[in-house]
């Protein structure tokens, strides 16, 4: 079982038109809902190809309530705490060119009381001794960056291992906290987070190291594949190059292919196996409209190709598979 936990959960609304004119009538083609915040697209993704998960967000009776609906549909166990406000939509744009423009509401102002009992929420779940707890995403209004520091307390205190996707200074405060089993950046968010541009492995990989040096460091490097620093080992990974959908949630498939290759307790991992099926499950996840995530029939882990120890000076840019 991986727990999820989204503190800042959304409707993702993708909308997709021939060409967006800024300032000009644009007329939509199709129209797309789904569930979403990092966290439930992990527990979608995992649901979805056989994986226990569940996910647990603070709901409204509106927005809240209907997202429950979706995943239920889906098969996806939630956990909801209610707020007064109302949970928030994530507007998406795709044109023709493949270009996305995305425009996310902030999400509802909590309460501390609001936020307490989503603690207690996940309290519970951490009873049940899951392989991971996985918070990911933004905060709503009223939520602290420590607030990931308080979940990662209470995963270690439960001896619960604890992944984090999130960036920005909530990405700071967790890693500065030393709590983190796994953090999931994409290149732009790990050089944010140390404060200097990455453009090689090396550069990647000591960022990595400073980072989390005892922990792993899942890094998305979007059609460049994935690096994934450990304290001992470097891996890379890439796929062929696909006909990209929709980007929005690949992140997301990519953590929850790699969760889903390292749930053993037993401390022994394959490395290259779990980076592959990250990279296989975030490349699928590209192929495929809006926030949809993959199922086994998208997925093909024997296409992509891994690589132990790259080259440290490589650009990332020449990353190719």
């Amino acid at each position: 079982m991986i727990v999820t936990v989204t503190p800042n959960p959304a409707i993702d609304v993708t909308l997709t038109v021939d060409t967006l004119q800024i300032g000009e009538v644009n007329r939509t083609t199709s129209k797309h809902r789904d569930p979403a915040g990092k966290g439930i697209n992990v527990s979608r993704a995992l649901s979805k190809n056989g994986h226990a998960s569940i996910a647990v967000f603070p709901a409204d009776p509106i927005n809240g309530a209907w997202i429950v609906g979706e995943l239920a549909a889906a098969q996806v166990e939630s956990s909801t705490t209610p707020i007064g406000g109302e949970v928030r939509n994530n507007i998406t744009i795709v044109d023709d060119n493949g270009e996305t423009t995305k425009i996310n509401e902030p999400g509802p102002a909590v309460t501390r009381a609001e936020i307490d009992a989503l603690l207690t929420n996940v309290e519970a779940h951490l009873a049940d001794s899951p392989s991971w707890l996985v918070a990911a995403g933004s905060l709503p209004i009223g939520l602290g960056a420590e607030f990931f520091v308080e979940l990662g307390n209470r995963a270690r205190h439960a001896g619960v291992r604890f992944a984090v996707d999130t960036s920005g200074s909530a990405l700071t405060h967790v890693v500065e906290a030393g709590i983190c089993d796994l953090i999931k950046p994409n290149i732009d968010e790990l050089s944010e987070l140390v404060g200097r541009e990455l453009t090689t492995v090396g550069h990647v990989v000591e960022a990595a190291r400073g980072a989390l040096p005892h922990g792993e460091v899942l890094v998305s490097l979007g059609a460049n594949g994935a690096l994934l620093v450990t304290p001992d080992s470097v891996t890379w990974a890439g796929h062929p190059p696909v006909i990209a959908d929709s980007t929005v949630g690949a992140g997301d498939s990519a953590l929850a292919g790699y969760l889903s290759a390292s749930q053993s307790r037993s401390g022994t991992k394959d490395h290259h196996a779990a980076l592959a099926t990250a990279v296989a499950w975030g490349t699928a996840a590209v192929t495929l409209p809006a926030t949809t995530v993959p199922g086994p029939t998208d997925i093909d882990v024997t296409r992509v190709v891994v690589v132990s120890e790259p080259n440290q000076t490589t650009e990332i840019k020449e990353l190719r598979v």
